[in-house]
């Protein structure tokens, strides 16, 4: 896996998980935010990690983690993605695992690097996508936000390349509100 990498978007620690903001400070979610974004890094070890960010302190977070920082010009998940998967082609990777920093089970993320050409994991509701795998070759249109899972299936089958859609909980499964929130608790719960 010499010529592959993960990339992980991260947006500021003190504005992420705004959505959570009825049940938890910011102090919390930016703590929530930084124990996810982790794991989610130590899932991919086996890979070249990259982060792309636009804000000092995940840049920081990231280096004092020993990992690479791709910093973003412009604000916003879909021009993160784009930047950075275009910096990793310009770096020589064959291919990029791009997943959402926020997975809230991300053991065995590499696992997906050769399924297919391409692979897409939508989250739990099949609406929101949580991990990409793309081969550097082609150019892609990035649509994170409301129905982004349909939108890159719809780019995907147009390139013509082999495609595996993986609805998988493990990775399907994020923490974007307070349903989510509780359900992480309620599995904390069981595993201890």
């Amino acid at each position: 896996m010499n010529n592959y990498a993960a990339l992980i978007p991260i947006k500021g620690f003190e504005s992420a998980k705004e959505r959570l903001s009825t049940v938890l400070k910011a102090t919390k979610r930016a703590s929530l935010a930084k124990q996810l974004a982790t794991e989610v890094i130590k899932s991919c070890s086996e890979l070249s990690v990259w982060v792309v960010c636009e804000d000092d302190t995940v840049e920081f977070w990231a280096n004092d983690l020993g990992v690479n920082v791709i910093r973003n010009p412009k604000r916003g998940l879909n021009e993160a993605a784009y930047f950075g998967f275009h910096v990793l082609r310009e770096k020589g990777f064959n291919r990029v695992l791009i997943a959402h920093g926020d997975l809230m089970r991300p053991e065995g993320l590499p696992s997906l690097i050769d399924l297919a050409e391409i692979v897409i994991v939508p989250d739990a509701k099949l609406d929101g996508t949580n991990v990409l795998v793309l081969p550097t070759s082609i150019e892609f249109t990035f649509s994170y936000g409301p129905d982004s899972y349909s939108h890159h299936l719809h780019c995907a089958k147009e390139t013509g390349l082999s495609l595996s859609v993986v609805e998988d909980s493990n990775f399907a499964f994020d923490i974007d509100d307070p349903d989510d929130l509780r359900r992480l608790s309620l599995e904390d719960e069981f595993d201890a």
